[in-house]
């Protein structure tokens, strides 16, 4: 017990004489522009200055603490550096120092505090590019909140969570080689490197790594949480399993720390938006607008519009640019990259912490969102319209698109998609395809129909009932499992007209809908099912360079294209009927081997 006192009055000790404070400075050259910032690490920025205006105002209950602040980054820079040059004792003083961006995220994530004295901010997204020190940041401070967090947490349980425990293993090691190069915490610890565990003697704290391979997810009472790379995370079920074990905590924290990746459907590109939406709205502040008072967040990129080959950008996407990320470095990767293009989103993604697709996929998200114009159906009824459907096999999406032509020169082909999910499978399906079925349905995006098979006569009454709403021209149907819809609307006296989906069928529709993308003159009010679908599309060409979307290996993959094909269809006869410039296919038709 003695041992343990004397080692904190040590530590506190060697706290008290750590170096400068750069935190302010970091905000001062940030706000005037003498360093290089991306929009989101300004926004980050003029959020904290403008929540200090706020102080003392009805509706803030947030103060800001000097002493809460330093006190994190006395404790960080007291760590020593475990890996690289800055770890050989023999050239360096190995402590870490913090960098000014660094510390910024310190002192607000920690300087920050409700009237009773715990942590404002109880989740932190940090996203960066590789090789910009965020592991050793996150790992430091992940220590902190095991070993020296105030208000002090008894029993602290920390957790370094990854999709596999191999993964979490990285960051866990980070931290336990931080304790164990440190003269005054290696004594106040007890390492089982064995069972990947560090505990203290005489409580009941403990941090460890976890995986969903742990199976170790019923019993935890988390008070820190670290997820590292949680670009790699397909869902949030495991970050959600320990972070629902908080309730109990006073001042629980998630501390997100990851870098850019390839899936604009996964958890991390979601929390990424969340946040996202949290700076625009903490530095916009309006009435109207809820905003998250709780999670910090910075993302540290290239803006749009930015060159990745300009290196006057670079340090937006790393901060440590000269520091921990070598010039010569990160040049000798962008000529790479140049060279091969095909490299070109793995060194954007990794080394500018920019959301790319693989190289496989058709139109770019960024293309695609370039439609993301309002779509107000209210606004279009008794319009006429052309639909486009393609039904499922029996237990997976189906969908019909209407498109609305435009009426003036302002307006775009809108589109309004409808989907269908059997509803007594959508949580399999959901974790199938690891997309969130449950809360689109929720929010009227999607309709889970009666039973554990598509309800074919569900989605003909819908028909029926936008027949009613719109005057329908043409229903371009995909002839695969369409016969008896096609016998009963053909019956009714709709016009069907069949689709097939070969070159023959799909080309000069397929080259239709991209140049209509491509030049922004279609509408999709930024639906995230039809944005899925198109960041699933691929597309397949034969030797005279016809195009036609390629059905995704549905098993294997989950993947869903349905609402994109429907689109395809619905849109390239409502501008054969328009008469809107036809493709070359219209002209010539297209080219069959």
């Amino acid at each position: 017990m003695k041992r343990s006192l004397w080692a904190v009055v040590l530590l506190v000790t060697m706290m008290a004489s750590a170096a400068a404070y750069t935190a302010e400075q970091y905000i001062q050259d940030v706000l005037s522009d003498r360093i290089t910032v991306s929009r989101y690490v300004r926004l980050a920025v003029e959020r904290h200055v403008g929540d200090l205006e706020r102080v003392g105002s009805e509706d803030f209950p947030f103060h800001f603490d000097e002493h809460h602040a330093k006190r994190v980054i006395d404790f960080t820079q007291e760590l020593r550096h475990t890996k690289g040059e800055w770890a050989n004792p023999r050239r360096h003083d190995t402590r870490i120092r913090l960098e000014p961006w660094q510390q910024f995220i310190d002192w607000v994530v920690f300087g920050w505090r409700r009237e009773d004295g715990t942590r404002r901010f109880t989740r932190a997204y940090i996203e960066i590019a590789r090789k910009n020190g965020k592991t050793t940041l996150a790992a430091g401070t992940a220590n902190y909140c095991f070993l020296a967090d105030r208000p002090r947490e008894e029993g602290a349980e920390v957790y370094a969570v990854a999709t596999k425990r191999d993964q979490a293993k990285l960051a866990w090691d980070e931290a336990a080689r931080q304790v164990d190069r440190h003269p005054v915490l290696r004594r106040m610890v007890r390492t089982y490197k064995n069972g990947n565990t560090i505990t203290i003697p005489g409580s009941a704290s403990r941090f460890k790594p976890l995986g969903k391979d742990s199976h170790t997810e019923d019993g935890l009472n988390a008070h820190f949480i670290l997820v590292d790379e949680y670009h790699a995370h397909p869902t949030d079920a495991m970050v959600q399993v320990v972070v629902d074990s908080t309730v109990a905590r006073t001042q629980p924290l998630t501390y997100i720390i990851s870098t850019a990746g390839f899936d604009l459907n996964g958890p991390c590109f979601r929390e990424r938006e969340r946040v996202i939406t949290t700076l625009e709205r903490a530095v916009s502040r309006t009435e109207d607008d809820p905003i998250d008072e709780t999670t910090f967040g910075i993302i540290y990129t290239l803006d749009e519009g930015d060159d990745w080959t300009d290196e006057s950008v670079w340090i937006k996407a790393n901060p440590n640019l000269g520091v921990s990320v070598k010039p010569a470095r990160l040049r000798e990767q962008v000529l790479i990259a140049l060279s091969s293009p095909h490299k070109q989103n793995d060194i954007k993604t990794k080394h500018f912490n920019m959301w790319t697709q693989a190289e496989t996929r058709w139109i770019l998200d960024e293309k695609w969102m370039n439609c993301t114009f309002a779509v107000k159906p209210a606004d279009l009824v008794r319009r006429p319209v052309w639909i486009g459907l393609d039904l499922s096999a029996s237990i997976d999406i189906s969908a019909y698109v209407i498109c609305v032509p435009p009426q003036t020169e302002l307006e775009k082909y809108s589109l309004i998609p409808r989907f269908f999910i059997p509803g007594d499978n959508i949580i399999e399906r959901e974790r199938t395809d690891k997309v969130p079925y449950t809360y689109w349905a929720e929010q009227g995006l999607i309709h889970p129909t009666p039973g554990d098979v598509i309800d074919y006569d569900f989605i003909e009454q819908m028909l029926l009932e936008d027949a009613e709403a719109f005057e329908i021209q043409e229903i371009a149907y995909d002839p695969w499992k369409a016969q008896e819809i096609v016998n009963h609307f053909t019956e009714g006296g709709f016009t069907m007209v069949p689709i097939y989906q070969r070159y023959s069928g799909m080309a000069a529709a397929t080259d239709t809908f991209e140049k209509m993308v491509l030049g922004k003159q279609i509408a999709h009010g930024g639906n995230p099912i039809l944005r899925w679908m198109m960041s699933c599309t691929e597309v397949k060409s034969d030797r005279q360079g016809n195009i036609m979307p390629m059905k995704p290996q549905r098993d294997k993959s989950g993947k869903r294209i349905d609402g994109i094909v429907a689109s395809i269809m619905a849109l390239h006869r409502a501008v054969i009927a328009t008469d809107a410039g036809p493709s070359v296919y219209e002209t010539r038709g297209a080219l069959i081997l």
